[in-house]
């Protein structure tokens, strides 16, 4: 089967142990899943010895070698990936000197900033702005923040994950779309807390 690759997503042949099919690989920020005729999460630390034999990424893994048939010159962005993986920062799209104004984020937050040397500023200059959700009450105030977000801004919208979330997902993206902003980017934050970058929809005011 010939590799089929869409950014870091790809179709391909692969094996795992016994194991030996079709796949849908999927390369997380920290980690990689399988679907298809084999169905695995591997976390990129389970991953020991990564490289590229022939058209193929390698790698020794807790259930066994695993080899995906990528293609010689996709295998290598895999495994730089792998080996290089992006920081929190990076991911949110912070570098040095980045303007940012913090309506609030969990008690991490500020250190990733202050490492990537971001510069935090008011509301008005801000290229990214940052507010995490986890009442009714955010919810509310969510409306508010997004009727005046500048139209050269990103917001970035931290929501607790998973059953126990207060605010669901549906809940935050239907105020923002009403305020026409649409979603562009998902990111993991944390185990609690998911990263949702929202702008301004295209035609929108």
């Amino acid at each position: 089967m010939r590799a089929l690759t869409m950014g870091r997503e790809a179709l391909c042949y692969g094996e795992l142990g016994e194991e030996a099919g079709e796949v849908r690989a999927l390369l997380e920020s920290h980690e990689l899943k399988l679907r298809g005729d084999i169905k695995a999460t591997l976390a990129f630390t389970e991953l020991q010895g990564a490289k590229v034999r022939g058209d193929a990424l390698e790698a020794q893994t807790p259930r066994g070698l695993l080899r995906l048939h990528l293609g010689k010159i996709e295998a290598r962005k895999w495994l730089d990936r792998i080996e290089h993986p992006p920081t929190l920062a990076q991911k949110l799209g912070i570098g040095p000197g980045t303007p940012v104004h913090v309506v609030s984020m969990p008690p991490e937050g500020a250190e990733v900033l202050a490492q990537a040397g971001a510069v935090i500023g008011d509301f008005a200059g801000a290229k990214l702005v940052f507010v995490a959700i986890a009442s009714q009450d955010d919810l509310r105030a969510l409306d508010h923040l997004a009727r005046k977000l500048p139209s050269d801004a990103q917001l970035w919208v931290l929501r607790q994950k998973g059953k126990g979330a207060v605010v669901k997902e549906v809940e935050i993206m239907g105020v923002l779309r009403a305020q026409g902003l649409a979603p562009s980017k998902t990111a993991a934050w944390s185990e609690e807390y998911a990263a949702d970058r929202y702008g301004r929809a295209r035609g929108a005011p």
